[in-house]
């Protein structure tokens, strides 16, 4: 121990100062012996040290090799971890084109039980099926058949999705989605959500149109959609090997129904979603349906657009001499409104002038 009573720790050289600080006082005197004594407990206390401090940096060169082995360690680990990492994105990536998006961002954020369970809750529906597609078909070469059904598939999914649907599945040409789970904004917000999204599937479709003529698809697909709003069995059905999320139940085989009965290029919707939106779109009244299964006569409505455009933000324009727009004014900035609308007026002064 120190003479303070600390650790000599904290004082690694206590001997060696006492020591030098005879020094001076010892060099004043003429005593050999005295200075002789002096000088051998100098070099004994000299010779200690270097030992010590050569120690010290076998020590430290022995520590700087383990920190150099366990930076490379890390490094390698590192480097690991961002190839997992990758991969595991990779991986993410391809499950997602084969969940709903809402099921495989909750799978990935340990939200969602995989057990076999299921619930009753009350939905709105989706039906799309391309009229005639196996005629079509047979018109095409399998490479172009791919090619358009692929790109009508991403489109109309892409709608799907922007308006918050869960797609349940394909079907050959046909297409299910439905609104109400796993997210709900509510029984009548989901069935206006998805009266809109229908509605913009046969908008976009019009745009697809003139872009497939002017590829050279003669006759581009048309379709037909049903949309009915009731109770149905949603959740995960199928074995402890395999799960599929999906919907069932009467319901969901009368919205079927109705985009069997709907018009080319329109929309059929059931009297219990049609009270959601009557106030959002023109609809006729059509006759109603029987449904195996559904103990009420379920009567029908044809939607033939929007009321009026004050009610929706989109600008359509459709003209016979092929003339086409379809613009959302709330996805333009201000000033792309303003140079927007400066170059309409400018094409409309000069259609008057000619």
């Amino acid at each position: 121990m120190s003479q303070t009573g600390e650790d000599p720790l904290f004082d690694l050289y206590d001997r060696e100062k006492r020591l030098l600080a005879e020094g001076p006082e010892l060099l004043k005197t003429s005593d050999p012996s005295a200075l002789r004594a002096f000088a051998e407990r100098l070099l004994e206390r000299f010779a200690k040290v270097v030992r010590e401090n050569e120690d010290l940096t076998r020590h430290s060169d022995r520590q700087e090799q383990r920190l150099v082995k366990l930076n490379q360690n890390l490094k390698t680990q590192t480097r690991e971890l961002d190839q997992r990492k990758t991969e595991l994105e990779s991986l993410s990536k391809q499950l997602a084109k084969y969940l709903p998006p809402q099921i495989h961002e909750a799978l990935f954020e340990g939200k969602y039980d995989t057990r076999i369970a299921t619930q009753r809750k009350k939905l709105t529906v989706l039906f799309s099926d391309i009229k005639n597609f196996t005629q079509t078909s047979e018109n095409l070469q399998p490479e172009a058949l791919t090619e358009y059904l692929n790109e009508y598939f991403s489109e109309m999914t892409q709608i799907a999705i922007d308006h918050g649907a869960t797609i349940d599945k394909y079907m050959g040409d046909a297409m299910m989605v439905f609104f109400g789970d796993p997210e709900s904004r509510g029984v009548r917000e989901d069935a206006r959500a998805c009266v809109e999204m229908a509605l913009r599937m046969l908008e976009q479709l019009k745009v697809m149109h003139k872009r497939w003529r002017a590829r050279g698809f003669e006759h581009p697909f048309e379709i037909r959609i049903g949309i009915n709003t009731g109770y149905c069995n949603v959740g995960n059905f199928g074995s402890d090997q395999r799960l599929s999320y999906t919907i069932i139940g009467g319901e969901v085989n009368l919205a079927q129904r109705l985009e069997a009965n709907a018009d080319v290029g329109g929309i059929l919707m059931s009297y219990e979603t049609y009270v959601h939106v009557q106030d959002l779109v023109n609809a006729e009244k059509r006759g109603a349906i029987q449904m195996k299964g559904i103990a009420r006569d379920v009567q029908t409505y044809a939607v033939s657009g929007r009321k009026s455009l004050d009610l929706s933000p989109h600008v359509s324009l459709d003209h016979p001499a092929g003339i086409f727009i379809d613009l959302d004014p709330l996805s333009l900035a201000e000033d792309e409104k303003t140079v927007l609308a400066e170059k309409l007026a400018d094409i409309a002064s000069r259609l008057r002038q000619s």
